[in-house]
This record gives C-alpha cells, sequence and structure tokens, in this order.
C-alpha cells in the first residue's frame, strides 16, 4: 500500500528573519574584537571585509521577501522538493516548540532543512514534526 502524502508550502517567517539578524550582528560585532593595527592594507582589508559582510547579510535579507518551498512528505520518509527532486529523510530530526531541523537527501547531496514554527499555521507544524518523528521511529525499527 502506497502511503499517503502530505504536501507543506513554506514561505518567509519571523523567525527566519530574526536569526539571519541575530547570525550577521554576531559576524558584524566580530570585527570589534579584531586586534589594532595601523597599516594601510590592513585597514583597507578590514574594511573591505566589513562592506562584504554588510552586502552578503543584505542581499540575503531581500533575497527572503521572495524565498518560498514546497516539499510533500510521507510516514515512511521519502518525499519531493519544490515538485521535482525526489528524497530521502536522513538521521534524527530536531523537534523544538520554534522550529523543527531535519536532514534530507537528494541524489548524493545531503541537505539541511529548517522549518521555523511561523512558517505553517499550528496544525501543520505540529503534523509535519509528528511525521518526522514517525518516520525516524519507522528507519530505527
Amino acid at each position: 500500500m502506497v502511503a499517503q502524502q502530505h504536501s507543506f508550502y513554506l514561505s518567509s517567517s519571523f523567525g527566519q528573519r530574526l536569526s539571519l539578524v541575530v547570525i550577521a550582528s554576531i559576524c558584524l560585532i566580530s570585527f570589534l574584537i579584531w586586534p589594532y593595527g595601523e597599516s594601510i592594507t590592513y585597514l583597507l582589508s578590514k574594511s573591505l571585509l566589513f562592506t562584504l559582510c554588510i552586502a552578503y547579510f543584505s542581499w540575503q535579507f531581500w533575497q527572503l521577501k521572495h524565498w518560498s518551498c514546497q516539499f510533500v512528505l510521507s510516514a515512511e520518509g521519502n518525499g519531493r522538493l519544490n515538485q521535482q527532486q525526489c528524497f530521502v529523510l536522513k538521521g534524527k530530526p530536531i523537534v523544538t516548540p520554534f522550529a523543527v531541523m531535519f536532514d534530507i537527501q537528494c541524489d548524493t547531496k545531503v541537505k539541511r532543512l529548517v522549518v521555523w514554527a511561523d512558517m505553517l499555521n499550528d496544525t501543520n507544524y505540529r503534523h509535519l514534526c509528528r511525521l518526522l518523528l514517525q518516520s525516524y521511529q519507522s528507519q530505527i525499527n
């Protein structure tokens, strides 16, 4: 018997943007602990790297406005990503009230997906967590 497929559509969320801002802040604040140097080459390279970091994180934040992902998942751990790539769940999912993190294997590549709780409504988020845990239990049995 073929397992029923469950579809999930994700779009950018507040939690996702907040995590990007926190990571960007940590990276940019780290420039404060760099050693002081008077060399013009050192100051230019530090300024260039700082500017590149700001540009990269700004671009990532802008990209989040248009980000979306759709995947279909069965209780057996098989699924399709964006209606194209087939995948299989790998490893144990990390489930919290705020986010769920799990690995999928597409062909030879392993990708990590993080789904923030506010990307889905409460019912769909709980259902996704149950499916992931059920799939993991069936893998180890």
